[in-house]
Order: C-alpha cells, then sequence, then structure tokens
C-alpha cells in the first residue's frame, strides 16, 4: 500500500507541470501576422492610413538600422558579433524579440505595441460600427494589448520603457540623454519634437 507521504508530493508535481503547459499555451495561442497583415485595412486612407504614419516612423526603420556603420561601432563596444542576429539588439529592433519568422525583419511594427494580432486582426472580432468600444474588449480578449485610452497610460509607459531604458546597449555614453528618453509626455501623446506617432482611426 502506498503511503499517503508518497501520493501527495506526487500529486503536487503533477499539478505544478499541468499550469506550466496550460501557460505556455495561452502564451502560444497568439502569433504575429505581420504588418501587411495589418496593412490590408490600416493603409487605407479612408480611415488614416495608419500604415503610412508608421513608415515614416523611426520605429519602421528599427531593424534596418542594425546594419549600419553606426550600430557595428556600438556593437564593437558591447562585444557583440553582429547586431543584426543577436537577441541582446533584436529584443527591441523587431517586433516578437526576433523569433517571429514573419515579424522577425520588420523593425518594430504594429504588433510590436497592439499585441500578436493572429486573432484579434480579423474585422469581425475588432470592429464594431455601433459601439467601438465593444470592438476593442473583443480584441483585448483575443490579444490585443489593452493601451488605449488615458486609464491605460501606465501599461503603455511600461511597454514603451521595455525598451526605451539606459541600460540597452544603444544607449548614448555621452550627450543629450533626453533625447533618447521617452518621458510620461510622449507615452500620453505620441509625439516628440518633430516625431509624431499619432495615428488615430478617422471615422
Amino acid at each position: 500500500m502506498v503511503r499517503k507521504s508518497v501520493i501527495f508530493p506526487v500529486l503536487i508535481i503533477i499539478i505544478a507541470v499541468l499550469l506550466v503547459i496550460t501557460a505556455s499555451q495561452g502564451r502560444e495561442r497568439f502569433q504575429y501576422v505581420g504588418n501587411a497583415v495589418c496593412a490590408e485595412c490600416h493603409g487605407e486612407e479612408a480611415i488614416g492610413n495608419q500604415m503610412k504614419i508608421w513608415l515614416a516612423s523611426p520605429h519602421a526603420r528599427a531593424f534596418s538600422r542594425l546594419s549600419s556603420k553606426k550600430a557595428e561601432e556600438i556593437a564593437k563596444k558591447n562585444c557583440i558579433a553582429d547586431p543584426a542576429s543577436d537577441k541582446r539588439c533584436l529584443k527591441c529592433h523587431t517586433t516578437g524579440e526576433g523569433q517571429s519568422p514573419v515579424t522577425a525583419k520588420e523593425g518594430v511594427g504594429c504588433e510590436a505595441c497592439h499585441g500578436p494580432g493572429s486573432e484579434y486582426h480579423r474585422p469581425n472580432v475588432h470592429v464594431d460600427y455601433e459601439n467601438r468600444e465593444n470592438g476593442y474588449r473583443r480584441a483585448v480578449k483575443a490579444g490585443m494589448y489593452p493601451i488605449r485610452g488615458i486609464r491605460a497610460l501606465k501599461l503603455r509607459e511600461k511597454l514603451c520603457l521595455s525598451c526605451h531604458v539606459k541600460t540597452r546597449p544603444c544607449f548614448p555614453e555621452n550627450g543629450d540623454h533626453y533625447k533618447y528618453m521617452i518621458p510620461i509626455q510622449t507615452v500620453d501623446n505620441l509625439q516628440k519634437g518633430d516625431v509624431n506617432f499619432r495615428h488615430p482611426l478617422r471615422r
């Protein structure tokens, strides 16, 4: 007869393993689809052409900058052999930290800030012509990051500061540090200097 003192620890281990598997499946549920899928609708002038705004932003050039002369110099100082393939650089210069083949070379794209779009990108999920808030809620349930509106300001700040921090390899050693920081005002209105990240939907 097996003692209870043996059965109990075994049950605990089994439950722990099941929880880990469940959590892993939840993370893998939402996949990146890439900017081209977003552009099918958000590249239209009728709703504001958010893709055009993104293409004019530094985020669009984030990955290509890893092949520049300046990137090579920074990489050398940080003992990085190839910034275009090093995970320390890809973490913030790509969508999905370089792990998704769909978004690995598109820079900091739509899904870097809005979340993997495999489940929410379809219009029947995130579009509601009668009640926009209902569409937004459905999208959040389907994997979109809940970053819209003033109530989500701190969440947006956390998302921005996951990359725009002094600890990143490319943060300048000298010079105007403010230029490379993201204050709460920028997180709020998505504007800083001559850079405008605002991309509202035209109704």
